[in-house]
């Protein structure tokens, strides 16, 4: 590929779906479709093994770099990559697909791979943009961008249905440029009323026992500063959703963990925010959906309390909360207007720190003999508790879903900013380590620890560990190997199904044979230097998989009121 073309210059048509990704800053792009006209050391293509992983990794790599994220689908691939798009449409993740269509002149003739694109995507993009002719794609990539980077960020696919060059001997020129604004998100900040603001601030002044309510809004406004401005300015407790884990540093005396049913139960963090928010006269949402599960099924906050929603989405004011002040705005630019205004006259609320610690060490008493135990095979709660003692502020932890996901949302604890990814768009296992591929591709210096289970890992990203030894991506994998799907088995039907327990499996052995280092885990002594020395590892661009034999019948286990039913370990 011939240097990069300067802004206004006219490119061979071929060219300018590379040209213009390069302008937009595009680093990665995520997929088995290789765009041949670019320079590999400019526009790196990272090729994976299944479309799904291409799509997550996309969608990590927006959610942590704050840049929109870039996939390329090949046709035959298109049903495989939504699961990823599912994902990033249900938690507003940025991101363009770079999709495979049939060309217009042979649709109905039984093409090749021929499918109606357009239709089978729809239901999991933001929008769909076509893209005709390769004269076309600079202009239609630019609007894809746009349409990704702005309002409620999402997935949008751009739908190439000319194909590459197909022996064409002339070819148009197209101009090339990119509209550098879209290229980051949220790319329009739209400011908050002013009397809206003002509202909001009185009751805030006037209620006695207020808190704020962080949900996925903040983390992708970037509005960790602010959040934190308003919360030491109010001294106003601060819960977060699930979506929102990283909106506040969860170390900080105000902190009160995640809302959630998933959270709950005795040995569950959430009991915390639950007591506190429930509490609340009036409460501050920020950036939140107010979903099933952030909310306990609509019943934290309480539906008697005052409601202030803050959310760049209209249709979420009011969806499920009658609410006193709806402020449609940008969340880092309506926490910013909140924060001058309260300036003014500060609230008077009785601070609820001595609350908070009362509970806080009240939830992490109850969970020392677990913290501790030595038991064989080794309790989760033990493993949770040396990965905590690794993880700080240069951390980023993903989870995938189902067990490992609820100790992980509840037991973690992580500092403000892009420092927690879980798939809580879908819920789905076989998310974690694409998602932890594409965060550590995008924040190279963190340490990235990926929490799966041996079901989660089993459901199609094993042979990814491949591509992070290939591209030298440092994650460290951290397996829950209980030879079961655990909450599927005993949570979710009322009553052990035996027929959801696996064969034993050594993932050790497999990482190994993937060219990772693979690391066997049986005895609690073994766990600190295992995980140290993945950490390690990973700093050198070595990914490891430490495959840990966790306890199966944790769940059944009836120590000191725990109930099976409650969540995993909770």
């Amino acid at each position: 590929m011939a240097a990069t073309a300067p802004e206004g210059v006219r490119v061979p048509a071929s060219q300018g779906l590379a040209e213009t990704l390069v302008r937009y800053g595009v680093k990665y792009v995520f997929g088995m479709r290789i765009i041949q006209e670019a320079d590999p050391d400019v526009l790196v293509p990272i090729c994976i093994h299944h479309e799904n992983t291409a799509t997550l990794m996309a969608y990590a790599y927006a959610r942590v770099s704050g840049r929109v994220g870039v996939a390329a689908i090949n046709r035959p691939g298109n049903p495989n990559a939504l699961l990823g798009m599912h994902e990033a449409l249900q938690s507003s993740g940025a991101m363009v697909v770079l999709m495979d269509g049939v060309p217009a002149a042979v649709r109905g003739k039984h093409a090749l791979y021929e499918m109606d694109t357009e239709a089978m995507v729809r239901a999991v993009s933001k929008a769909v943009v076509e893209a005709p002719t390769l004269a076309r794609y600079p202009e239609r990539l630019r609007t894809a961008f746009r349409l990704a980077s702005t309002g409620r960020p999402g997935p949008v696919v751009l739908h190439m249905t000319a194909g590459f060059r197909r022996g064409e001997t002339s070819e148009p020129d197209v101009e090339v440029y990119a509209e550098e604004a879209y290229a980051t998100f949220p790319a329009h900040r739209p400011p908050p009323e002013p009397q809206l603001v003002a509202r909001a601030a009185e009751l805030l002044r006037t209620a006695e026992r207020p808190c704020i309510i962080a949900g996925g809004g903040v983390n992708l406004s970037r509005a960790w500063e602010e959040l934190a401005e308003l919360a030491e300015l109010t001294q106003f407790p601060v819960a977060t959703t699930i979506s929102g884990k990283g909106a506040f540093n969860e170390r900080h005396p105000l902190s009160v963990g995640a809302t959630g049913s998933i959270q709950g139960g005795r040995f569950g963090r959430g009991r915390v925010a639950e007591r506190i928010v429930k509490a609340s006269d009036v409460v501050l949402l920020v950036g939140s959906r107010t979903n099933e599960m952030a909310t306990s099924a609509w019943t934290v906050p309480d539906p008697k309390s005052t409601i202030i929603h803050i959310d760049i989405d209209p249709a979420e004011i009011g969806r499920n909360y009658r609410t006193e002040v709806g402020i449609v705005a940008d969340a880092k630019a309506a926490l910013a207007a909140l924060v001058a205004e309260l300036r003014r006259a500060a609230p008077k609320a009785r601070p609820r720190s001595d609350e908070i610690r009362r509970l806080m060490d009240e939830w992490r008493e109850d969970n020392s003999v677990y913290a501790r135990s030595d038991q064989v095979p080794i309790h989760p709660a033990r493993l949770v508790h040396e990965i905590c003692r690794l993880s700080g502020p240069n951390t980023i932890l993903v989870s995938d879903g189902s067990s490992p996901f609820m100790w992980a949302s509840s037991h973690f604890l992580v500092d403000a900013g892009p420092t927690f990814l879980s798939p809580r768009g879908t819920g789905a296992i076989g998310t974690g380590l694409p998602m932890a591929l594409g965060a550590k591709l995008a924040a190279p210096e963190r340490d990235v620890i990926c929490l799966e289970g041996d079901g989660g890992i089993t459901c199609g990203p094993l042979a990814e560990l491949e591509t992070a030894a290939r591209c030298r991506i440092g994650v460290t994998v951290i397996v829950f190997n209980n030879g079961v799907l655990g909450h599927e088995r005993y949570n979710m039907w009322g009553r052990p199904a035996e027929y959801m327990a696996f064969l034993p499996m050594d993932f050790a052995a497999v990482a190994r044979g993937l060219h990772c280092e693979g690391i066997r885990v049986e005895q609690p002594s073994e766990l600190w230097p295992a995980i140290e020395r993945g950490v390690r590892a990973g700093r050198e661009g070595r990914p490891t998989l430490i495959d840990v034999v966790i306890d199966p019948t944790q769940y059944l286990r009836n120590p000191e009121g725990f109930k099976p039913g409650e969540t995993a370990g909770h």
